[in-house]
């Protein structure tokens, strides 16, 4: 579970320093919010009970792998 904590602890401070660098270009905050929200949806699923028995799959994390490494992809690129 630590893992994935991280994940989104990386998600969501790469989407806060991309939006700080970026604040003199429109729509920024659309920008970030898209690498943000991923990690805020995957921390609070980290702190679900409910949902820990689903993120223990590895399927569920090889998938939260792909969006994050496509959220940070977006975030170097954009």
């Amino acid at each position: 579970m630590n893992n994935l904590r991280m994940w989104a602890y990386a998600m969501i401070a790469t989407g806060l320093i991309n939006w700080d660098y970026q604040r003199a270009q429109s729509h920024i905050a659309i920008h970030s919010l898209a690498i943000v929200i991923p990690g805020l949806l995957l921390l609070l699923a980290t702190f679900l009970p409910t949902m820990k028995p689903l993120l223990a799959k590895k399927s569920v994390q090889i998938a939260w792998f792909i969006i994050g490494v496509a959220a940070l992809a977006y975030a170097f690129i954009n």
